[in-house]
């Protein structure tokens, strides 16, 4: 028989603990919804301050999603909100699905990474050279980049060899592994193994291999002709600095390496199943993050179909960027922390920095920096309301603002000159860079800036001379080059 005191002291233990518990509790809520709302006011803000049609994003941790979140419009004509279940393409992120799975065969003692790729793909002819399976991965094979016009190509492709017969005659760029050229076509090669060593085609390996295990119910190749329900539309600028339908482009040209759709929950997925070694074994993860080596002894901080790295405070992260036509996209992971990060938007533009490297900050440092405003931007609006002295006057304006909430370093007030020249306002561009110049007569961009205005104003002489005044303060500067011997060759 437990005595009266000593089961009051019982009963009082058991309440403060369980009153500790639900005080422990409420504080990890309300720390997840402060997070939350943290994440939800980023991405307005960034929608907002970068002027994009939309935006979507989200977090997961420990193999669960924390956070998705959306913003803005999927389709501005008909203005369909952007949800969280909205599709976007994914461009190059689909890289890294094809390298996973490659070395799903390669873990089944079905491919080698370092044969002969032909051995797998033989209907592809002879090279100079032979190139392996781990050079196509990483983009040192010689196998040649977009030609004019392959990169929005509108012609449909009715399989993976017929996509491979893009590149098949051609002689290989380099010798491999002697240089690295990113090329995505490469990546139809990629395709072709799969195909040749599952016996069954590439969108299905994928499905039965990649897309099921991992859940991800929204996830395809993008066929042109089909309807995929809550798909995003595509936009860019224009030279006016106005929303633009992206070209129209068939993908089947790169359905490895750039033509997948996807959402940030699949994505997340993906990610998460990754790193908790449903995919693939630990070991195999360790070998796509291993360095791309150099014959020159050179390394590439890029891996098997994914780049990799640590950030500002030493954390190790691997995942990949995605751009093209009308959609840019970024999946960032963090093995050690069991955490994933993704954002799409449906729009390729000038200084979208980087929304999912925010997201990490939120979710790990609880702070991020606001995304910044564009300066060029403001500056056109007010050169075609009122004149390019009244931009330069706001221009002194923001530089001295304080609220810091315009991009201002030197690459975005660059940016507005090359605005007036793509607008034909060549000699209001020149008289902006001369007004740049005489601020800060040592920085070659503004030069140069002033040579293209020159160029494209039909002034060669001026135009020459400003790039070799360019050249002489940054010499290694290509395009500077290029000019010089350009128009002294004209």
């Amino acid at each position: 028989m437990i005595k009266p005191f000593l089961f009051e002291k019982t009963i009082s233990r058991i309440t403060f603990l369980f009153t500790a518990f639900l005080s422990l509790n409420a504080w990890q809520t309300l720390y997840s919804q402060n997070l939350k709302n943290d994440l939800n006011k980023f991405l307005n803000e960034y929608r907002t301050n970068k002027d994009i049609p939309s935006i979507s994003g989200g977090v997961s941790i420990n193999g669960n999603i924390f956070w998705l979140g959306a913003a803005g419009l999927a389709d501005i004509e008909n203005n369909v909100l952007a949800k969280t279940n909205t599709v976007y393409r994914i461009a190059s992120i689909s890289k890294a699905i094809t390298s996973v799975a490659i070395m799903q065969l390669v873990e089944q003692n079905r491919i080698n990474l370092d044969e002969d790729a032909r051995t797998y793909l033989p209907y592809f002819p002879k090279k100079k050279w032979k190139f392996t399976i781990r050079q196509l991965l990483n983009h040192t094979s010689g196998i040649r980049n977009y030609r004019y016009g392959e990169f929005n190509s509108t012609d449909s492709f009715k399989s993976i060899k017929d996509a491979i017969r893009t590149v098949m005659d051609d002689s290989l760029q380099f010798e491999p592994g002697t240089k690295r050229q990113y090329t995505t076509l490469s990546y139809n090669l990629l395709a072709g193994i799969i195909e040749n060593v599952s016996g069954i085609s590439f969108e299905e390996y994928l499905n039965k291999n990649i897309f099921q295990p991992a859940e991800m119910t929204s996830t395809y190749l993008e066929y042109q002709p089909k309807i995929i329900f809550n798909k995003a539309r595509g936009y860019i600028k224009n030279s006016f600095r106005k929303f633009e339908n992206a070209a129209l482009a068939d993908l089947s040209i790169k359905f490895a390496g750039g033509g997948m759709i996807s959402t940030p929950e699949d994505l997340l997925k993906f990610a998460q199943k990754l790193i908790s070694f449903k995919l693939i074994k630990p070991s195999t993860l360790d070998t796509i993050l291993t360095p791309t080596i150099i014959k020159n002894k050179d390394t590439v901080y890029y891996g098997l179909g994914f780049s990799y790295g640590t950030d500002q405070k030493g954390r190790k992260y691997f995942g990949h960027t995605g751009g093209w036509n009308g959609f840019t996209s970024e999946l960032l992971i963090y093995p050690e922390k069991s955490l994933a990060a993704v954002y799409v938007t449906n729009i390729v533009d000038r200084n979208q920095e980087n929304p999912a490297r925010s997201f990490i900050s939120i979710f790990l440092d609880n702070s991020y920096e606001n995304p910044k405003k564009s300066l060029a931007d403001r500056l056109l609006g007010i050169y075609f309301e009122n004149s390019i002295d009244s931009s330069i006057v706001k221009l002194e304006q923001l530089i001295r603002d304080s609220s810091n909430t315009f991009k201002h370093d030197d690459d975005e007030i660059v940016l507005f000159g090359y605005d007036l020249i793509a607008t034909d306002n060549y000699s209001d561009a020149i008289y902006y860079f001369k007004h740049l110049i005489s601020k800060k007569d040592n920085f070659s961009k503004y030069y140069v800036g002033l040579a293209d205005a020159y160029y494209k104003d039909g002034n060669k002489g001026l135009a020459l001379r400003n790039f070799r005044h360019a050249f002489n303060l940054n010499s290694k500067n290509k395009y500077t080059n290029d000019m010089i011997r350009k128009i002294e060759n004209e």
